[in-house]
């Protein structure tokens, strides 16, 4: 409902177009800049068949773009997402030569281990 003079015209009604649409990137970057940027096709998910082909293409993209970081070691730090903690996952992290971070502890755990630390 629009107040208006009953001489006015009827207010104009705007149709919404649809959007292009999400489109879902996974990316890897390291101090020096991004490694790799792969897009996943649309309606499709994650798989940890997928993402051990992603692992593969960072490998691919960390010898050609940083000489030499494959045999330091690479650092691997990611979420505790299903795809992450598949069979298949974590043995395409193993096979690639990765060293998969375990993440730091939440600000609440920090608290509780330093208040039980200064309470003896």
């Amino acid at each position: 409902m629009q107040w208006k003079h009953l001489e006015s015209p009827p207010p104009r009604k705007f149709k919404t177009q649809p959007s292009a649409g999400k489109m879902m990137a996974t990316v890897f970057w390291d101090t020096e800049g991004v490694l790799l940027v792969e897009y996943m096709p649309k309606k499709s998910t994650i798989t940890g068949v997928s993402y051990a082909e992603t692992l593969a293409n960072l490998r691919t993209a960390i010898r050609e773009k940083r000489r030499g970081k494959l045999a330091r070691g690479v650092l691997l730090l990611h979420d505790n997402a299903p795809v992450h903690t598949s069979r298949v996952a974590k043995a395409a992290v193993n096979k690639n030569g990765f060293v998969e971070l375990s993440h730091p502890p939440t600000v609440q755990t920090l608290l509780l281990v330093t208040f039980t630390c200064f309470q003896i």
